[in-house]
């Protein structure tokens, strides 16, 4: 049995999450906990608030019971004033293999999801975060992209050879050459431990292109849509974010609502112990 942890606001982006997580799982015995996320306050509207929840949670157990019998799940409702924060206690508390967020677009003015970065959350709590929006919830995933820098994502690649084992998907890597580079620029040594890792491991041919553009979230989106990949594996902050207008965006801000790729955040250099609880 593993864990999956699903922050869930009862919109379109839970069913989004609830959909993805089911297949991420298969025939799997799985854990889903699902969380949401209350500010403080006491006195009969709290009470009556937390009342409500609790009903949307009952509905929501009875909907999952009916189509997916073997899942088990367990329902947590976490007083806060900030929502990312309370869904990085509750991955320290459960130390989940992953987390899964669906997001519309827009999202509600009053959704969970609005103003939390699953960068961050992956980066701060060490567990992978999967975002996934509507175009995404029922896809197939055949075709990962990675990208490699100037070192070795030891952690993405684990996590590349797991979902290509579990979806029988195939691997395209990005190699992103510094900027100033020349074209014919010979790709650096640790791109090649990428690939080799990944074919011994695999035995699938690995497909590959290079890449030189300054806006790193630029060109992999780039890539992503012409190589048509269904989920891209990337490193929180560094990779899956850009700075626009005074603050931060998530790659999936960038992506239409109908996109059918999924980001998996993955912090790069942290305890590898999490993964192995996967099947």
């Amino acid at each position: 049995m593993y864990t999956i942890l699903l922050p869930v606001d009862f919109s379109p982006s839970t069913h989004i999450a609830l959909k993805k997580a089911m297949g991420f799982a298969g025939r799997d015995e799985t854990e889903l906990h699902l969380l949401h996320v209350i500010g403080p306050g006491r006195g009969p509207k709290h009470l009556f608030k937390v009342w409500a929840i609790e009903k949307e949670f009952e509905q929501l157990r009875h909907n999952i019971r009916e189509k997916y019998p073997a899942a088990r799940v367990k329902t947590h409702i976490l007083q806060g004033r900030s929502i990312e924060k309370m869904i990085i206690e509750c991955i320290r508390l459960l130390n989940p293999a992953l987390v899964i967020i669906g997001k519309s677009d827009p999202p509600r003015r009053w959704s969970l999801f609005k103003g939390i970065s699953p960068g961050a959350i992956a980066n701060k709590s060490n567990c992978p975060v999967l975002t996934v929006k509507p175009g995404a919830a029922g896809n197939k995933t055949r075709l990962i992209l990675i990208p490699i820098r100037d070192f070795l994502p030891e952690r993405k690649l684990e996590w590349a050879v797991l979902l290509a084992r579990k979806f029988r998907a195939h691997i395209h890597l990005l190699a992103i050459q510094d900027w100033r580079a020349a074209r014919d620029a010979p790709l650096p040594p640790v791109f090649f431990k990428a690939y080799n890792q990944l074919q011994e491991v695999l035995r699938q041919p690995i497909e590959f292109s290079v890449t030189n553009q300054q806006n790193i979230t630029k060109a992999v989106l780039n890539c992503a849509e012409d190589i048509t990949a269904d989920l891209i594996l990337l490193n929180p902050n560094t990779e899956s974010e850009r700075w626009a207008i005074a603050r931060h965006h998530h790659i999936t801000d960038l992506l239409s609502r109908d996109s059918r790729i999924q980001v998996l955040d993955v912090e790069p250099y942290k305890d590898l112990t999490i993964i192995r609880r996967l099947p």
